[in-house]
């Protein structure tokens, strides 16, 4: 394993102590590599929020492109086009509900 060394404000030392003597780690080391494998798991996270949040915006210029959105002009045609939406939800749900099940076997 390979050794490092760096600093840390007094804040964080004190953190760390904290963490070691309420035993939540027998060592720093332990509460650093935590604090690492967690902090890699958010950038994780967070790239995959931003490959969605891009696929996302991709579809919505290319159904732009393609002329297929609506003008909204305030608070009354915005409930219209959610009443919209949520009658084509419904019916699909609906439509869902009569479709035959799939045999197990």
């Amino acid at each position: 394993m390979a050794g490092r060394n760096f600093s840390l404000t007094p804040r964080l030392s004190d953190f760390i102590d904290d963490q070691v003597a309420e035993g939540r780690h027998q060592n720093a080391s332990e509460v650093v590599r935590e604090a690492l494998r967690r902090y890699e798991e958010d950038l994780l996270i967070q790239r995959a929020n931003i490959a969605v949040i891009e696929k996302v915006a991709a579809r919505g210029s290319a159904a732009i492109a393609r002329g297929d959105f609506a003008h909204v002009r305030g608070p009354e045609e915005a409930g219209k086009l959610m009443q919209r939406f949520n009658a084509r939800a419904a019916e699909r749900a609906a439509e869902r509900g009569r479709a035959p099940k799939a045999k197990r076997g």
